[in-house]
């Protein structure tokens, strides 16, 4: 694959060069959310000036219009029908990036989602995921930051997005999670190296609590208005080709202190056409300031490809003292047993204090052997239960990724719950695209 990029010469005239990059293996949807590599984040070079003058001269403008839909019947006891409700959203972002001066540069993007009105039911019938506060539309500024950049080193600070195991962009909806904080990416060597963020605030569509009329277009406290929020540090060793060993420490000041192991790789057996996707994690969870969040993770993953064709399976465990839970932190989580609804950490806080399990298994299929670059479909199934419930959910997941530019993501989720007080299906359309 090659990417064309444009870098500036010190005449300041954009010369139009080729950067080639390695041919990645054809890996999105569910089950590939937790595999190796998924927390790095990849800079594209920006133009270069040593004249403070210019760099606003040269601004890298970029963005993602989004096109999305989602339709959801919930089957609430005791009521005999299905409460439905849908919405048609169009936002996405627009952000810049300045020229670097001697490594700092300056970014920002701001994230939006209107409603289509002439599309749309009534608010009383108006799925509230697309939206704010009284179900409105939004548009705030979500990342807005000074960056700095040498060839070992890179720095943030500002309103950032992150990638870690315990808070990340988690972009389901219309807006990603973002944070205000700062963050530094170390690479001591071509296999070590370091990462550490501290971070204050949030905002995105994990970060709201309607309940407590608190909405995701507005930076809000990680954990409350007492605490400081999350300083974290990690250690990423290369132990061999496409295989990481990764360690973080974090302290969520008022919550948690939560230490997460994980080993995770990919094994190739012949070629592109047969290999193995492979994990293991470990989270020891303390309690800060009498929580409750404590308690212990261990999981397993596996997915295996023969040409176009993968299937796999992944197991978590959540040991938990009497009044405990876990928590998935701040975003999607790293427990590899997720769905597009249920992950292990809801399980448990719902009902504290029991040991809670979860598995998922799953088939899917690239369509680029018959020709169609960039499609996959796979079908997955999962439940969680612990001793007073369990949850069901199967999902099926269609992704297309079209020349780069256009990007297509259809969910259908099936959510049962052993009570039934809030088991619904879902219907998720979004179409991207980006320039």
């Amino acid at each position: 694959m090659i990417d064309l990029i444009y870098l500036a010469q010190a005449d300041f005239k954009p010369e139009l060069i080729e950067e080639k990059t390695i041919a990645k293996v054809q890996e999105s949807g569910l089950m590939h959310s937790k595999v190796v590599g998924r927390f790095e984040t990849v800079q594209e070079p920006l133009k270069q000036t040593d004249n403070i003058d210019d760099i606003f001269s040269f601004i890298d403008i970029y963005g993602t219009l989004r096109f999305a839909y989602i339709k959801s019947a919930h089957k609430i006891s005791p009521k005999p029908n299905k409460l439905e409700k849908q919405a048609t959203a169009v936002g996405g972002e627009l952000g810049f990036n300045t020229a670097e001066f001697y490594g700092f540069s300056l970014h920002a993007t701001a994230y939006a989602s209107q409603s289509v009105n002439f599309l749309n039911p009534s608010k009383d019938d108006l799925n509230e995921d697309f939206f704010a506060k009284n179900l409105d539309s939004f548009v705030y500024l979500g990342e807005a930051s000074l960056d700095y950049s040498s060839d070992a080193f890179q720095a943030r600070l500002g309103r950032i997005k992150v990638e870690t195991p315990y808070a990340n962009s988690d972009d389901i909806r219309m807006a990603a999670n973002t944070f205000e904080g700062a963050s530094i990416d170390i690479q001591h060597t071509s296999k070590l190296k370091t990462e550490m963020i501290f971070l204050k605030r949030w905002a995105g569509y994990d970060s709201q609590d309607e309940d407590a009329g608190v909405f995701q277009n507005e930076f809000k406290n990680l954990v409350d208005d007492e605490s400081f929020g999350m300083a974290g540090a990690s250690f990423v060793y290369e132990y061999a080709k496409n295989s990481e060993l990764t360690f973080w420490y974090n302290y969520v000041d008022k919550m948690s202190i939560i230490s997460y192991l994980e080993a995770a790789g990919r094994y190739f057996i012949n070629g592109d056409f047969f290999h193995l996707d492979y994990g293991f994690q470990a989270s020891n969870i303390q309690e800060l300031s009498n929580s409750n969040v404590d308690g212990n993770v261990l999981g397993i993953m596996s997915i295996v490809h023969y040409q176009g064709v993968f299937f796999g399976g992944a197991y978590n465990v959540a040991i938990v003292d009497d009044g405990k839970y876990i928590t998935n932190g701040f975003g999607g989580g790293p427990y590899y047993t997720s769905l597009d609804e249920a992950t292990l950490a809801a399980i448990s806080e719902a009902l504290p204090g029991d040991k809670a399990e979860s598995y998922r298994v799953g088939v899917g299929y690239e369509f680029e052997n018959l020709g169609v670059n960039g499609l996959v479909i796979e079908l997955a199934y999962g439940e969680l239960y612990n001793e007073k419930a369990s949850l069901h959910e199967k999902d099926v997941i269609l992704t297309y990724e079209i020349a780069d530019t256009w990007y297509l993501n259809a969910t259908y989720t099936n959510y049962e719950s052993s009570s039934g007080h809030n088991s619904f299906d879902r219907a998720l359309v979004r179409l991207d695209f980006r320039f």
